[in-house]
């Protein structure tokens, strides 16, 4: 037991490339969520406890279902648990954890048996349509001090003060000790679990680049303060493990960066319409859910393809055979 153990830590210490890829994106959401149950405690606790309930169940259910598959579909249901609930306000009722959850751990279970061509996180996809459904539900954050409801720092910036304000000191923002999603207020946390991504060779550079360069366009434009415009632990949450893990690019190299620079002009300029943190959610959300109706058309095409290819073949093979059926045997 120790030294597999031991193996596995060296592994992850030298080659952290050839550990699980589900193990590896686990790794980077611990320090984010290390951070959200120091700031937020008992509703982050909550929270964690129906994610882990129910991807554990949705990987039992998966284990069941596909045990004489070979090879069986690999799924992650218990990893998009965890990223749809880790965008959920303190304030937000549980009840939208679990729709949530539950949403997510169904989505990656059919995406994994029938459409795995799709590089979407379904976490996120379930929490974007259950927002959307109940209409901003999971945006309920608190004051991590006090307990009591209180709006994310970008939309109190945009509502109460001026465009080059700065309301909030940088250092808390850059702590987490803010209202905000759970898992995803600690720009701290989230950059510990970037880094992580970046050393095990899961994170694309490029992208992440050009969602940075898409950012200070809107921040140039308006005249914004870098810093705090920037120092938002939720836009680099979405931004960095989500849109920027390669497992979740598609594979044309050329059509990443723009992928990455659309979304950060996307979650940056949205905010001159009033949004606030969640801006950055939904453009992911909708890029992500862009290129996996990209990837259902071209896998249907495939298919469509492959059939007729298959048909054609067989009506050429069934008339090779009616012309030879049809040459009289010689006496």
């Amino acid at each position: 037991m120790l030294a597999r153990v031991g193996a596995w830590l060296d592994r992850a210490a030298f080659h952290p490339a050839s550990l699980p890829g589900d193990l590896t994106i686990g790794i980077a959401l611990a320090p984010p969520v290390a951070a959200g149950l120091i700031i937020f405690k008992v509703p982050a606790a909550q929270m964690l406890g129906v994610a882990l309930a129910l991807g554990v169940a949705g990987q039992v259910a998966a284990y069941v279902v596909w045990r004489r598959l070979a090879p069986r579909p690999q799924a992650s249901p218990f990893i998009a648990a965890v990223f749809g609930v880790a965008l959920v306000g303190a304030g937000a009722p549980l009840s939208a954890s679990i729709a949530i959850a539950a949403l997510a751990v169904m989505l990656e279970l059919i995406r994994a048996r029938y459409i795995p061509a799709i590089r979407a996180q379904t976490g996120l996809l379930a929490y974007a349509a259950v927002a959307i459904v109940t209409r901003g539900a999971p945006f309920a954050y608190i004051n991590p001090v006090n307990g009591r409801a209180l709006s994310d720092p970008i939309w109190i910036w945009y509502h109460y003060f001026g465009p080059q304000a700065a309301p909030i000191d940088p250092i808390r923002l850059y702590v987490g000790n803010v209202p905000g999603p759970v898992f995803a207020t600690s720009l701290l946390a989230v950059a510990i679990g970037i880094a992580w991504l970046a050393y095990a060779r899961r994170l694309s550079l490029v992208v992440l680049t050009a969602f940075l360069v898409g950012a200070f366009v809107p921040i140039y434009l308006y005249h914004w303060d870098v810093v705090f415009q920037l120092d938002s632990g939720p836009t680099w949450f979405v931004a960095g493990l989500l849109l920027a893990d390669r497992r979740m690019l598609p594979g044309s190299w050329g059509i990443r960066p723009v992928l990455g620079l659309a979304a950060g002009l996307l979650a940056l300029g949205l905010r001159t319409r009033g949004y606030g943190i969640e801006a950055a959610f939904f453009a992911v959300a909708a890029i992500q859910a862009a290129s996996a109706v990209v990837a259902v058309i071209m896998w249907g095409t495939s298919l469509a393809r492959e059939r007729w290819r298959r048909k054609r073949r067989l009506r050429q093979r069934e008339a090779q055979l009616r012309v030879v059926n049809g040459i009289p045997k010689a006496s």
